[in-house]
């Protein structure tokens, strides 16, 4: 298989390699994303009322991460991608910007991608995502579980606990699974 050497990826690697430099990281458990952003990286993270649609916030100048109760009461294992896509914004966009990072659905999944796709906005966002991912599911322990318990989604998914949507776009990316995942195809799971 393949390493993926591109920013975000490299980033989220030296995060969690930086991080196991400190503190222990069990091989057979979920990355403590929590334990990374607060006790690591002084970001305090709540969970708090934001308006509909957008997922979390990152307040600069607070250090502070802020991610929607609503969205953690629907979908507990979004909270874990929320928070990790915000540590991605703090450590590759931080010294980029000046303004707060506010975190739609949309700025991904909009009908309007092909004309965002060139702002750096979208740049972003599509970089905190990737950052999330390897953060969450670093490709090397990817490779070792479904060398080890196979490339079965759900059970995955809960292995790691991340959503079983977020597991599958891994999988497919590693060429694990050859369905190209839809988020209707996990609806109800896990």
């Amino acid at each position: 298989m393949s390493v993926t050497e591109d920013r975000e990826i490299v980033a989220a690697r030296d995060l969690l390699a930086r991080y196991a430099d400190t503190y222990a990281v069990p091989k057979d458990s979920p990355i403590p994303v929590d334990e990374i952003a607060e006790s690591y990286l002084g970001l305090l993270v709540q969970t708090a009322p934001l308006e509909t649609g957008v997922s979390g916030m990152l307040l600069l100048r607070e250090r502070e991460i802020r991610v929607n109760a609503v969205e953690c009461e629907k979908w507990p294992v979004r909270r874990r991608f929320t928070i990790a896509h915000e540590i991605g914004h703090w450590e590759l966009h931080a010294n980029e910007v000046t303004t707060n990072f506010i975190c739609r659905l949309g700025d991904i999944t909009s009908d309007e991608k092909q004309n965002k796709k060139k702002s750096p906005d979208y740049l972003r966002e599509r970089e905190a995502n990737r950052f999330a991912a390897e953060l969450l599911m670093p490709e090397e322990r990817i490779h070792a579980d479904v060398d080890h318990h196979g490339a079965d989604v759900v059970t995955a998914a809960e292995r790691f606990d991340v959503s079983p949507l977020a597991m599958a776009w891994r999988l497919y990316n590693f060429k694990y699974v050859s369905k190209l995942p839809r988020p209707t195809d996990y609806v109800g799971a896990v």
